[in-house]
């Protein structure tokens, strides 16, 4: 749903809804991308709610570049694609001659709303009829998909754009019950009725033996997920093998439906169902005079809003930059500095700051990173002991250590550059490999070690920073399970804003998360990204992709390349702009 050029690509790992350049004629049916294309305005007695925790654009319009007085272009569709040059690229697999098309391919898009700096003049041609215009930062726009009219209603009405200056790019919400509807607009009561039977005033509540099956607890009782099966509406009592129950009203043993992304496909008002557990990326709320709520998601789609629990707590934990900050635009609040908050138990002050860290920053390699009840040991006079000292250091806490190492016990130990040492089963430790050859002098790359769950950035042989990682969960035994992250040598093919990743997973079910933060695509559908669902960093946990902490994502988004041009929402490496090397280094076999 990422736009009509969109295709769907699924693999072992993550799955990406638009993972390659476009290889077709101009998109023909442009005109019904999206559903918040053909979103009409709420009807009165509508109240803008706003957009809460992740906190809305502090840049106007995400524009960033005051220095710049020339006009802009907006996007009018949820993927307004930008091309290398002023013609469309030659179907996939396309056997045709045609020079002024061969090599022509798109170099990045932009989302509906999104404004980017642009030559004013539009250059016609057959193949778009309302003119090409070029971008400040380069690439073609056809005038067909974009307006240099800011009241341009599909501008105005457009979602919020994604928020640059904050950890995260949107607001996100955990869908709470199977068999969601997801509306295209504003459904009138009597759909409401026929698409959610749970509503129905004639369901009696009655006990789950009697097998009622809309035996619901209070629509706004929401708790968040933990809650999700007390709220869970869907299959109270229902026997699995009836054949006429939908999928959404059987019980399902507190997983997941045996159902695939397809059969999940609606119709009529409905663009689909959802499965428990599915992610929102969130536009805003919407309040009626007669008292329903809905949220609108970033595609301008709606959702009951008690079907949803807002996702506003993310972790603090982010790496550390060795020389340096944080790339990008600033920060509206910058992260604390290590150990940070919740977590990792910095306590927060009455001034609203943090207290002072329980050791000092590191400044160079290797750095160790606390996990679970980390401790820190004194060596006995000989050695051969180590005994752990009362105190407790909080998770995620980013250690200096100056490379040296001893056993004790059967554990292997790290000497921090305080004095004191730290036990490495009680963390991870920084243990990037040598320099590649193809390196470039000076190049950027990004070295991940699977074996310690770390990531380290390099400048040529400089480290810049350092953080844990999660990559794919390994199963030797379970060939469906097995999502390990593949090792090698890859380049950064492309990067989006946010992106929706779903897939079906034969061990898990379906799963969809719009939206998913600060991707970094390197290896097929495997990427770098954000990840704001759970906080295992330093242990496995994904489908084949890394996942970093959100300010990590966005640190290493800014800091990759290829960069992206003010206005884009993503962008692709080519022969003159290749993206950052990625070197992904093989646990060692047990």
């Amino acid at each position: 749903m990422l736009g009509v050029l969109a295709t769907v690509v699924a693999s072992a790992g993550c799955a990406q809804r638009d993972p390659s350049p476009v290889t077709q004629s101009p998109p023909k049916g442009a005109a019904t991308d999206a559903a918040s294309d053909s979103t009409a305005p709420p009807s009165s007695g509508v109240q803008d709610a706003g957009f809460s925790s992740v906190g809305a654009l502090s840049v106007k319009d995400g524009i960033k570049d005051a220095g710049y007085d020339g006009p802009y272009l907006a996007a009018l569709f949820m993927q307004t694609p930008i091309m290398s040059d002023m013609e469309w690229p030659l179907p996939e697999g396309s056997t045709k001659r045609d020079p002024a098309r061969e090599g022509v391919k798109r170099i990045g898009y932009m989302r509906r709303g999104a404004k980017a700096p642009v030559v004013a003049e539009a250059h016609k041609k057959p193949n778009c009829q309302d003119g090409w215009y070029e971008l400040v930062a380069g690439g073609f726009v056809c005038g067909k998909y974009a307006s240099l009219d800011m009241n341009h209603p599909r501008v105005k009405l457009a979602p919020h754009l994604p928020t640059t200056d904050g950890p995260l790019p949107y607001q996100y919400g955990y869908n709470l019950t199977h068999g969601a509807p997801l509306y295209r607009t504003i459904p009138s009561r009597e759909e409401r009725q026929q698409y959610e039977p749970w509503l129905s005033a004639k369901a009696k509540k009655r006990s789950l033996e009697e097998g009622n099956p809309y035996d619901v607890v209070d629509a706004g009782d929401v708790r968040g997920p933990a809650a999700a099966t007390s709220l869970d509406p869907l299959g109270a009592g229902l026997e699995a093998s009836d054949a006429g129950t939908p999928w959404y009203l059987r019980e399902h043993d507190g997983g997941k439906p045996q159902i695939t992304l397809d059969e999940l496909r609606g119709e009529g008002p409905i663009v689909r169902r959802m499965v428990r557990g599915f992610y929102l990326a969130l536009d805003k709320e919407m309040r009626f005079d007669n008292g329903s709520r809905w949220w609108k998601n970033t595609e301008g789609f709606v959702v009951p809003y008690d079907r949803v629990f807002v996702n506003d707590k993310i972790t603090q934990f982010h790496g550390v930059w060795l020389t340096g900050s944080s790339p990008g635009p600033a920060l509206q609040a910058p992260p604390p500095p290590q150990p940070p908050s919740g977590d990792a138990g910095a306590p927060r002050l009455e001034d609203g700051g943090y207290a002072e860290p329980a050791v000092k920053l590191p400044t160079k390699l290797p750095i160790g990173f606390t996990l679970w009840r980390a401790r820190k040991y004194t060596p006995s006079k000989d050695g051969s002991k180590m005994t752990p000292s009362g105190e407790t250091l909080p998770r995620f806490t980013a250690i200096g250590l100056t490379g040296k190492t001893m056993r004790s016990g059967g554990f292997a130990f790290h000497e921090s550059d305080e004095g004191w040492w730290m036990r490495e089963s009680e963390g991870r430790v920084t243990k990037p490999g040598p320099l590649p050859k193809e390196l470039k002098p000076g190049e950027k790359w990004i070295d991940v070690s699977l074996e310690t769950q770390t990531l380290v950035a390099f400048e040529g042989d400089k480290p810049v920073f350092a953080t844990l990682i999660s990559s794919g969960k390994k199963d030797r035994q379970n060939k469906e399970k097995n999502f390990e992250t593949k090792p090698g040598s890859f380049r950064i093919r492309e990067k989006h804003i946010a992106a929706t990743m779903d897939g079906d997973v034969a061990s898990d079910g379906p799963y969809s998360i719009e939206d998913v933060p600060w991707i970094m695509y390197f290896n097929g559908s495997i990427a770098l990204h954000g990840a704001f669902w759970h906080t295992n960093f330093g242990n496995t946990r994904s489908h084949g992709c890394i996942n970093l902490a959100p300010f990590d994502a966005r640190a290493m988004f800014y800091w990759t390349e290829p960069q992206n041009p003010e206005g884009w929402h993503g962008v692709w490496s080519s022969g003159e702009k290749p993206g950052t090397l990625v070197v992904v280094r093989a646990a060692p076999e047990h």
